[in-house]
């Protein structure tokens, strides 16, 4: 699997995907009230053509995806990496804001979350979908683009994908750093379940915080939508730039000590310093294509809403 078929896996993934979407809001619009399994469908039609593609272009499988063994030292790192991070995601989360939706809150508002089983939704949000994304992105694209230029690239156009793939541009931007956040971590434990584990722990705790503060108040999505103004989101994201700067050091220093128990010293340096090597052509028209597609999708969320 090279960056040709990752390309055109992509371009049929976001075919299929926006196509599926307005197929059930059609035909079957109660799928769309149905927040556990709209995710569970939503998240199987997105990464199906890209598995489907891997599975007939690859014969050593598990050793493309790098579902390699982790040390326990290592995963159990990812918990404080996660920590550390969440500041710069909820940075670009709130800079995202003064000229966007909070995509997530406008969810909130419309849905009944209160009124969803907690079990369902926390598999269906907080385990499933973070792996189908990481096996699409950090295994199948990423190891994809890897082998047809650097890690570097790779990196940036995995990203890009599932950036993409959140057809909003408040998700998209965040989503964009917690690729390349991911990626390192994959690469400084040469294992995709730390990236697994990395997006399980997000994903969770924010239903997990969800669920507590809409236990205490029902309303509290409403009443935040509401009180959320340009001055309140400036002083937030003061806080969180603050924040962010003390924490992402030691966020790097993690990435390091994981390299290093792993015996992948270097390997994180290696990564800036080999970006301009390519070994083939990356981007190709059904790349282009598809790219189109998503930010003509993303346009029109916008617009509709």
């Amino acid at each position: 699997m090279n960056s040709k078929k990752v390309n055109l896996a992509f371009l049929v993934s976001v075919i299929i995907y926006v196509g599926g979407v307005f197929a059930i809001s059609a035909f079957c619009p109660y799928i769309l009230e149905n927040v556990v399994l709209n995710n569970l469908i939503c998240e199987s039609m997105m990464v199906l053509p890209g598995f489907v593609v891997f599975l007939f272009s690859e014969k050593e499988k598990a050793e493309f995806l790098s579902f390699h063994r982790i040390k326990t030292g290592t995963l159990l790192a990812v918990i404080p990496f996660t920590l550390f991070s969440m500041p710069l995601i909820s940075l670009a989360n709130l800079l995202s804001q003064f000229f966007t939706t909070n995509r997530v809150i406008e969810a909130m508002e419309t849905t009944d979350m209160g009124q969803i089983a907690f079990l369902p939704l926390l598999f269906s949000t907080g385990i499933f979908a973070p792996f189908c994304e990481e096996l699409l992105c950090r295994g199948i694209y990423y190891r994809g683009y890897r082998k047809s230029g650097s890690a570097f690239q790779a990196m940036l156009l995995s990203a890009l994908l599932f950036a993409l793939i959140h057809m909003n541009v408040n998700q998209a931007i965040y989503a964009f750093l917690m690729g390349v956040l991911a990626v390192l971590l994959v690469e400084a434990s040469g294992s995709l379940w730390a990236s697994v584990f990395y997006h399980v722990l997000i994903n969770s705790s924010q239903v997990f915080l969800m669920r507590i503060m809409m236990t205490a108040n029902p309303d509290i999505y409403s009443d935040s939508a509401t009180q959320l103004t340009n001055e309140t989101l400036a002083m937030a994201a003061g806080s969180f730039l603050i924040i962010a700067t003390i924490m992402a050091p030691f966020a790097w220093m993690i990435l390091v000590w994981m390299s290093k128990n792993e015996n992948r010293r270097g390997v994180l340096m290696e990564i800036l310093e080999k970006r301009k090597e390519k070994k083939e052509k990356m981007i190709s028209v059904p790349l282009v294509l598809a790219v189109l597609f998503c930010i003509i999708m993303i346009i029109y969320t916008e617009i509709v809403g």
